[in-house]
Parts: C-alpha cells; structure tokens; sequence
C-alpha cells in the first residue's frame, strides 16, 4: 500500500466529511451492539432501519430533511410494533409486519417518483458524496448525547440486559430503560443514513459486537473492543469505497465481515449464553 492510497482521497472535501461521520456512527454503533446482542434485538434494529425507508421517502415528497422523516419514521415505527404486539403477536411477527410495510411504502414513493434526493442506491446502501457540513453537526451532537447516557446509564442498562426481573427488584425502572434504549438505537439508525443506508445499518450494530464476543468475556471489554472495531472498520471500509468505486456501506460492512470470519475461523465461535457475559 503506498502513501497516496492514503493521502488521495483527502483531496476531495466529502471524503473528510464522510469519514468524521462514518468514524461518529461506528463508535456509536460498537457501543450499542454488544446490548443489542445479549438482549436479542438485532431483528429490531434490522426492522427499524427498514421502516425508515418510509419516512424518508414521504419526508422528501411533503418538503422535509431527509432526518427528520426518517426520526419520524423511527418513533412511529416503535409504536406500531408495541401495539401489534400488544394485541397478543410475537415481537418477530410484529417487526416483520410493520417493517416491510413501511419499507414497501418507501419503496412504492421511490419508484414512482421523479425527485433526485430519492435516489435507492443512495438511500439503501449509503452515499459518502451526500454527506454534509450540517450532517457533520448533527451526528456530533447525537454522539454526544447518546455517549453520555451510556456512561451514566450503564449500570441500569447492563443490570436490565442481563436479567430485567432482578433488576426491577434492586429498583431499576424496567419500562424507562428500554424506552431509552430504544431512543439510543433509532438516534444510530437516523443518523447512519448518509454512510449506510437504510439496509445495512443493523450489521453495524451486529458485526462488531459478534466480533468482540469472541475474544472477550467481561462485558465492559466487549463494549470496549466493539467501539474500537466499529472505528476500524468504518475508516477501512470509506477507503475501500472510495478506491473501488462502491457504495460507502456495503464497503463497511464487508471489511468487518471479513474479519469476523477471520476471526470465527481462528478461534472458533464460543458457546456462551447471555449469562456467562459478566
């Protein structure tokens, strides 16, 4: 690899931009993903960043920032899964139900619509080129805002993860931290946008954190190399983006793929459950 590999795209504006962002959501999405797992909401996550297609779609056709129809999308989307699980339906079927409805619907408004900003490949896998100042200022703040609950809310959330009836005895309030969870988790799936897409969110959340499981058993480790994976492979994956001309998500995804497997196949999956994570 020489120096100008490097060096090349740093003349270009948007890659500095894309690569602060896409640096932002790995951490982010590495903090998230070792909860996710152990609390077996990858399904969820995957659904939600499908119903955002929706959102987006009709945000663009009524005038709206692509953000704000997609945080919409992201609240309403959560709100019909409870609902329909509260009418006595399993979580999956909820999540499959609402999910590919309302990515039928972005679906649906894309193809018949005219409007540059609704372009699919940009919307479902990713566009560094699309990345802003402003998107810049908006994934930092969420950053921060999602970074700094995590540290204070940690213990609740690592006690509700691991057993939620032993937690609600020693005081934590059950409903509050997974109505904040799930905030944490539609904040990553909003602003991934731009980098990742709409269907490939969900694999940054799963793939560093899988990873990370592998090579460690305390928990705080794993949140810790699962961050410090997510940043890896987001900065290797915009290089390979940019040099060989994909999408920016696909990219990211498969440069952590990649060492998944490599890691799976150097020290095998380990059979823990939930409970053995400490």
């Amino acid at each position: 690899m020489t120096m100008s590999y490097l060096t090349e795209p740093f003349q270009y504006d948007f890659f500095g931009r894309a690569l602060i962002v896409a640096i932002l959501i790995g951490v982010l999405a590495g903090a998230l993903g070792p909860f996710v797992l152990v609390r077996r909401m990858a399904y969820i996550g995957q659904g939600m960043s499908q119903s955002v297609l929706g959102g987006v779609a009709l945000g663009v056709t009524y005038g709206l920032d692509i953000y704000v129809g997609a945080a919409l999308a992201a609240v309403l989307s959560a709100g019909l899964i409870h609902f329909v699980r509260s009418r006595g339906l399993s979580v999956d079927t909820a999540i499959g139900i609402v999910a590919s409805t309302m990515f039928a619907t972005g679906v649906a408004i894309i193809s018949s619509s005219r409007d540059r900003r609704l372009n699919s490949t940009n919307l479902l896998f990713g566009n560094i080129l699309g990345v802003r100042t402003s998107d810049i200022v908006l994934v930092a703040v969420v950053f921060s805002i999602a970074m700094a609950v995590l540290f204070f809310q940690y213990k609740p959330l690592l006690a509700a993860t691991h057993n939620a009836s032993v937690a609600a005895a020693h005081g934590v309030r059950i409903k509050f931290i997974e109505t904040l969870f799930s905030m944490l988790l539609a904040m990553v799936v909003v602003t991934a946008l731009q980098v990742l897409g709409v269907l490939l969110v969900a694999a940054t959340l799963i793939i560093p954190a899988a990873t990370s499981i592998m090579t460690f058993s305390a928990f705080r480790h794993i949140v810790i190399g699962s961050m410090a994976l997510g940043f890896t492979f987001s900065v290797i994956g915009l290089f390979v983006s940019f040099h060989r001309n994909i999408a920016s998500g696909p990219a990211i995804v498969l440069v952590g793929a990649v060492v998944f497997a490599l890691n799976l196949l150097s020290i095998g999956f380990p059979r823990r459950s939930a409970g053995s994570i400490r």
